[in-house]
């Protein structure tokens, strides 16, 4: 992929990002699955229902997935969404939903691995391990 055509992908990305925004579309959905996950997560450490995703740069791939639970009656910060999906609070900054819009948030429990897995529509590569992606 040229330059060009990474900066055109990416200035897309934005577009379906805000449109969604605007619309109050919820731009990442959480499967039962991680919704259970995360809430009993929450329950056994005391905190909210809720996750903070982020995409900071790093992994393998070149970005890599962030998630933290929420601590009770914690606000969204300058410039976060706040989003909800199965009754679950999400709150994502703007820079990493033009990452991520349109992505599912799954929860798999198997013999050889145990964690969050992120379908993400708008990931050109990603690592064997699936914690960090290319645009």
């Amino acid at each position: 992929m040229t330059l060009e055509e990474k900066k055109a992908a990416a200035r897309e990305r934005a577009r379906a990002a805000k449109e969604a925004r605007a619309a109050g579309v919820a731009q990442i959905a959480v499967t039962d699955a991680a919704a259970n996950y995360i809430r009993e997560a929450a329950t056994a450490q005391g905190k909210a229902a809720g996750v903070r995703l982020r995409i900071l740069a790093g992994g393998c791939s070149g970005l890599e997935y962030n998630i933290d639970l929420l601590d009770r009656d914690e606000a969204a910060r300058e410039g976060e969404r706040d989003l909800t999906s199965n009754d679950i609070r999400l709150l994502i900054d703007l820079k990493s939903s033009i990452y991520v819009t349109g992505s599912i948030i799954d929860y798999e429990a198997t013999v050889l691995r145990r964690g969050f897995k992120i379908k993400n529509p708008n990931a050109t590569s990603t690592c064997s391990c699936g914690d960090s992606f290319g645009v």
